[in-house]
């Protein structure tokens, strides 16, 4: 019993020694930090300005600064279509300033080059007003603006993936603007994404004129009532086959054989 009741307190003794040795050091390590506080603080270091009046000023002048501007594609129930929104990355709903890609494209000699090395790029288009959602009224580039908001069509008919497609469209728009003859400010396109959860069909992004164009320039149709049978094709352009074919059979026979002329605006 003795024995034991030694051995449990011996069993304790380096616990005892450890903590009374502990706590002296805990004191000696306060009385260090006590004195070490007692020193006299170090004086910071003083700033001066590097600038003297009359030297180069801080420039608040965008002229001549990379714009950045955003590129998103959005997948509509047409195989192979897409459009392509570009808007401005410092502000929302508001759309870029495209008309200088637009023209380029257009013109009957640079266009042809300009085609061959976006590859993708079928036409610009106004984009669709849904909130009046008539079929003729676009959407303004930014609330309040005169101006009409474009949107690229993009028709990828190869292997190549839509983010590819994105980010080299993207790419040669950078570079167009780089020409000083045609933008004064050169601008940075940056392909973000593409949306495909939700395909709609082709009007509900353009006007239904233009679906038309679109409809007839890739369609390989040989006549308008040869279109009107084909449902499947009515729907993905017009949503429902049945809008489709009142659209189209309503449409005067010489706006229809005209359509591609770029001088028919409506019925």
């Amino acid at each position: 019993m003795h024995r034991a009741l030694h051995w449990n307190i011996s069993s304790f003794l380096p616990l005892v020694y450890l903590t009374i040795n502990s706590m002296g050091k805990t004191n000696n390590d306060a009385k260090k930090k006590e004195k070490a506080s007692t020193s006299p603080p170090t004086s910071p270091k003083k700033w001066k300005a590097n600038w003297s009046p009359g030297s180069r000023i801080l420039s608040t002048d965008v002229r001549g600064k990379v714009r950045e501007q955003n590129l998103d594609l959005v997948q509509t129930q047409v195989e192979g279509v897409y459009i392509g929104f570009c808007s401005k990355s410092w502000t929302n709903g508001e759309s870029s300033y495209i008309f200088p890609m637009e023209k380029g494209l257009n013109d009957k000699e640079a266009g042809v080059n300009l085609s061959k090395e976006w590859r993708y790029v079928f036409g610009f288009l106004p984009r669709r007003d849904l909130s009046i959602n008539d079929g003729i009224t676009a959407m303004k580039a930014k609330r309040g603006s005169k101006w009409v908001w474009k949107v690229a069509v993009v028709v990828i008919n190869d292997d190549s993936s839509v983010d590819k497609v994105g980010r080299h469209i993207a790419n040669c728009f950078s570079n167009f603007t780089k020409n000083k003859d045609i933008m004064d400010t050169p601008e940075k396109y940056t392909y973000r994404r593409c949306n495909n959860n939700d395909p709609r069909a082709l009007n509900h992004y353009l006007l239904d004129m233009d679906v038309a164009k679109i409809l007839k320039s890739l369609g390989g149709y040989a006549t308008k009532e040869e279109l009107i049978q084909d449902e499947e094709v009515l729907s993905a352009f017009y949503g429902t086959s049945e809008y489709g074919k009142f659209y189209l059979e309503d449409m005067e026979e010489e706006n229809w054989d005209n359509l591609l002329d770029n001088n028919v605006d409506g019925h």
